[in-house]
Parts: C-alpha cells; structure tokens; sequence
C-alpha cells in the first residue's frame, strides 16, 4: 500500500472512532468503541490515542480499564483584572 492510501485508510478510521465517541451520551470502554466501529480493538485503541494527543477526546482511568468520551467545553473563568480590560478594550 502506498503511503498516500496509507495515510487517508488512518484517518478514516479516526474519523470512524471519533463520530462514535461524540454519537455517545456517556463514556465507552475502547472494546465497546470498536465493535461500533466495526473495527479491531488494536485500529480502535491507535485511533483513540492519536485523537487523545489531538485533544479530541477524553480519557478517563488507564490501560484496559480506560474509557474514552468526547470533550466537553471548557468554562474559562478570568481573573477580574482580566475581565475589566477586556470590557474596556471593547469599549474602544
């Protein structure tokens, strides 16, 4: 197989793992992702770590007792101080 196909059959399944991971209400184990996915448990757990590095999913607990869901959005809470420049840089 050519690097290029190589390259897109990987994304393919990430894509595949991650639509799995935001379809879901609540966190899945990688075993639970995979049958899914209709994917192996070693394709799923590649996907899963990469989109991990990515910051596309969360990971809760470790190795075989882990279970993966989507990112949640962050509430970023400023300093006050931070909070008034901001209000008077947009009053300009």
């Amino acid at each position: 197989m050519d690097d290029g196909k190589a390259q897109q059959q990987i994304t393919t399944y990430r894509m595949r793992v991650l639509a799995v991971v935001e379809s879901s209400p609540h966190a899945l184990t990688g075993r639970e992702i995979a049958l899914a996915a209709c994917m192996s448990y070693k394709q799923t757990i590649g996907a899963l770590n990469a989109l991990y590095n990515y910051g596309k999913v969360q990971r809760h607990g470790r190795k075989f007792m882990a279970r993966w869901s989507r990112v949640l959005p962050q509430q970023h809470c400023l300093h006050p101080l931070d909070e008034m420049f901001l209000r008077m840089k947009a009053k300009k």
